[in-house]
């Protein structure tokens, strides 16, 4: 099981996330890239078994300025149904919340990916019900490559 988590993070709340990320899924046995979404190709995505995206909602439900080129990628790649799941942190106070998890779930599903998880979306920082949800949606992505 080869699994990529591509993570963008303003103040280290989603590379938190992230690190748990990848610390559950290797515990169950899953190789393992953890990327900053800046460094992420995603003309590369297809070469993994899975994907997880984790961003953040910026201003008024604007996909972040260092997750733009990554998300314009999308439109132009075929993820020849790689398995993917999307996750984020945003802020309730805000009114477009989690806006650009939405944007990223919409997006990687028009680029012929098949998501295996609902959208998790975080109010701020994650708390232990947070990390419940961030592990099953790491279990039903473990669980679709099975």
């Amino acid at each position: 099981m080869n699994i990529l988590v591509t993570y963008i993070s303003m103040t280290g709340r989603n590379e938190k996330i992230a690190k748990h990320l990848l610390d559950y899924l290797e515990e169950h046995n899953a190789d393992v890239t953890l990327e900053q979404m800046i460094e992420t190709d995603a003309f590369a995505l297809d070469s993994y078994d899975a994907v997880i995206v984790e961003t953040y909602t910026y201003n008024d439900g604007e996909i972040p300025d260092e997750a733009q080129d990554f998300y314009d990628d999308l439109k132009d790649v075929d993820l020849n149904h790689t398995k993917f799941a999307v996750l984020g942190s945003s802020s309730k106070q805000h009114l477009h919340f989690g806006r650009a998890v939405d944007y990223f779930t919409m997006q990687l599903n028009s680029s012929n990916g098949e998501q295996v998880a609902d959208s998790v979306k975080i109010d701020q920082d994650p708390d232990e019900d947070d990390f419940r949800r961030v592990d099953q949606l790491a279990d039903y992505v473990l669980k679709s490559l099975k």
